[in-house]
């Protein structure tokens, strides 16, 4: 008997670096993240399961420039 695979499915999430804040949203909503590099970022959500997917230039609320690192791990 063959049993169909089900398609994986991904959870995403937006982490932005606007100056010194890590946003999800523009605002700063990452206080759990207060004084970590992009390394210390990367693995903070890496040992949560989550991958780098990409990094993107952006621009926040105000018009800053902002990196915005998009992340996915299976839901």
């Amino acid at each position: 008997m063959s049993q169909e695979r089900q398609p994986l499915r991904w959870e995403y999430l937006v982490v932005q670096y606007v100056g010194s804040l890590w946003s999800g949203n523009g605002e700063w909503d990452r206080p759990e993240l207060e004084g970590f590099s992009t390394e210390q970022m990367l693995n903070h959500f890496g040992g949560q399961g989550w991958e780098l997917v990409s990094v993107g230039p952006v621009h926040d609320q105000s018009g800053k420039p902002a990196a915005a690192y998009m992340l996915k791990r299976p839901s």
